[in-house]
């Protein structure tokens, strides 16, 4: 009798067991699916935090390529203004070079054809004729003055357009000037945030 309580004995505790068994099964596996549920949160939130500091990163990178490109573009457009300008001083320097020996080479011109004259009335006067004066007084009136007017004032058109022509280029060069001094406000703007 001793052994049939004994197998019975140990038959409840096998069922206890068992029963035991059931009843934490349930609440190991929900504890197993809380931490693998945590862990993989853990994961999504850290996956989710490196792809945000990446994309910062990337965003920051593409602003200062963005800005570096801006600044390289505003200093070439400077530079080419510069260059512009200095053309255009050079140009303008020339045409004034021009303009001056052609006054010169007018001045030279212009005393030269009164020597002439000059001389040409002596020579006459020195013949005594006075046939020959009022002959000479009259073709200077009637000829060589109309035509050293002419002369002169076509020679003074031309001198008018040069001068026009060099008001136009300093009037471009001027604007050239405040381009480039506002390319050059504009790039400083530029530069300051880049530092």
């Amino acid at each position: 009798m001793a052994t049939m309580q004994e197998g019975a004995l140990l038959f409840s505790l096998k069922y206890l067991a068992r029963l035991e068994e059931a009843r934490v099964r349930p609440e190991n596996e929900a504890a197993g699916r809380l931490e693998h549920e945590e862990v993989e949160r853990h994961a999504r939130e850290a996956s989710s935090m490196h792809a945000r500091i990446e994309a910062e990163r990337r965003a920051r990178m593409d602003a200062e390529r963005r800005a570096e490109e801006a600044r390289i573009e505003a200093i070439r457009v400077t530079a080419v203004e510069r260059a512009r300008a200095e053309a255009e001083a050079n140009a303008r320097l020339e045409v004034m070079r021009i303009v001056e020996a052609h006054e010169r080479a007018l001045a030279v011109l212009k005393e030269d054809k009164q020597n002439q004259r000059l001389g040409r009335a002596v020579r006459l006067g020195a013949l005594g004729s006075m046939l020959l004066f009022a002959a000479a007084f009259g073709f200077y009136f009637g000829k060589i003055k109309p035509d050293g007017e002419a002369q002169l004032r076509a020679q003074q058109a031309a001198i008018a357009a040069a001068d026009e022509e060099a008001s136009r280029l300093r009037k471009k060069l001027a604007e050239r000037d405040a381009r480039i001094k506002e390319a050059e406000r504009v790039l400083g703007a530029l530069a300051r945030p880049a530092r």
